[in-house]
């Protein structure tokens, strides 16, 4: 496997290059192949820190970071060699080509929120804390980024592209509650560089959600939202849904054919949520991870009516629905977990106490777990097979290949003799 994570203790990030199996926490265990650190920039600080990796198309590799900085790569990665006496100059070489630079005109304290990508427009989205979302165009890096005219009502925490239709976004935050934003019209491409583009880009607001009712003592209940992901299964166009997960351990579906409220909320943890993502492809899993231990991994479509349960003076046990618990992903895990992925089946995590783990969605199994001796803030799995399945898959081609080409010379020798038979 190969993944690529963030290393907030260094500003840099590294390739992780491994065998599922790996497990450094045992004294015996095989380590990975390759640890190796890149995207490093001169003059490290907390500005130069990773905030979101992001593989658009295996062409870029784009790295968002604190202080504003958008740092673009070369996908193509320098070729490394695992002879032994290789040259110090080739161990020192850079993995991903580095292009170009952009400081994103923001405030000093702001911070990135969130890394998009729009393959309509050939850009990506830069969502900030404060609410300003910049365009970064691909298709000419010679394009400054700019600012979108999105209607802000407050800070967000959370933002996303509709992948299905990626004029759509979606954010909200703390005392922010869910929007959904059309960006621009779905009938326009890149092509709309080469006019008058910030005319052409028009933000408007087509949905606004509305907070649950208020809670037993009849107090209005908190928003903060951490989380945003839009499902496939619309009812109908421009019927969107969505799950979103908040900074008080709920999980909160929406349907805009329902109306502005959620159509759930399930408390499924006491502690903040901080990540979210999809556990299948039918999005009837989700895998939550929260400030203190938690990796596991709920069930959207089976719901446990009498799950969560909490003792009020004034009104007694108070008993709500929860989606079903499937398991934890069990890996040793202690602290806050920030980087999530799922991969196929392949989910990897990292957080704050310096592992990165790889686990099979499945099952739950443990893949791989690798100790990196830094904090981890997002990552990238670039590559879910092991080194030796490749080889073997390599080999496997070539001897395919070499029977149809021995067949092949049988057939044409057996045709030139019939030809001179007759």
């Amino acid at each position: 496997m190969k993944v690529l994570v963030s290393s907030d203790d260094t500003g840099a990030a590294k390739l992780v290059v491994f065998k599922k199996g790996t497990d450094t926490s045992k004294k015996d265990s095989t380590g990975p192949s390759l640890v190796k650190n890149c995207l490093a920039r001169p003059n490290s600080s907390y500005k130069t820190r990773i905030a979101h990796l992001l593989n658009y198309d295996y062409q870029y590799l784009i790295a968002s970071r604190y202080g504003g900085v958008v740092s673009i790569y070369d996908f193509e990665e320098a070729e490394q060699t695992k002879e032994e006496g290789q040259k110090e100059q080739e161990q020192e070489q850079e993995l991903f080509t580095h292009i170009k630079d952009y400081q994103i005109p923001i405030e000093k304290d702001d911070k990135p929120v969130a890394l998009c990508k729009s393959e309509k427009l050939d850009s990506v989205l830069l969502a900030y804390e404060s609410g300003k979302v910049f365009l970064l165009y691909l298709g000419n890096l010679e394009f400054e980024p700019f600012e979108l005219d999105v209607p802000r009502t407050g800070p967000i925490s959370a933002f996303t592209v509709n992948q299905h239709q990626e004029n759509v976004v979606a954010y909200g935050g703390k005392e922010n509650d869910l929007q959904i934003v059309e960006l621009f019209d779905s009938k326009l491409n890149s092509n709309v560089f080469k006019g008058d583009y910030k005319c052409a880009l028009k933000p408007k607001t087509i949905f606004k959600a509305k907070n649950v009712r208020n809670d037993h003592l009849d107090l209005r209940v908190p928003i903060w939202i951490t989380n945003i992901l839009f499902f496939d299964n619309a009812a109908k166009k421009g019927q969107y849904k969505l799950i979103t997960s908040t900074r008080y351990g709920q999980l909160r579906l929406y349907d805009m054919a329902h109306g502005r409220k959620p159509t759930n909320d399930f408390q499924v943890t006491d502690s903040a949520i901080l990540r979210l993502a999809f556990a299948d492809d039918e999005q009837t899993q989700v895998v939550v991870t929260d400030t203190h231990s938690l990796i596991a991994k709920y069930s959207l479509s089976q719901i446990d009516k009498r799950a969560f349960k909490t003792n009020s003076a004034s009104a007694g046990d108070i008993i709500k629905p929860v989606p079903r618990l499937l398991g934890k992903f069990a890996g040793g895990n202690t602290g806050a977990t920030f980087a999530v992925q799922v991969y196929d089946n392949v989910a990897a995590f990292g957080g704050l106490d310096r592992y990165l783990r790889a686990f099979n969605t499945d099952d739950r199994e443990l893949l791989a777990k690798i100790y990196l001796g830094v904090e981890i803030s997002s990552l990238i799995i670039l590559d879910d097979e092991d080194e030796v399945d490749k080889e073997e898959q390599d080999q496997k081609r070539k001897r395919e290949e070499e029977e149809a080409h021995e067949e092949e010379e049988m057939w044409n020798q057996l045709s030139k003799k019939r030809d001179v038979r007759y």
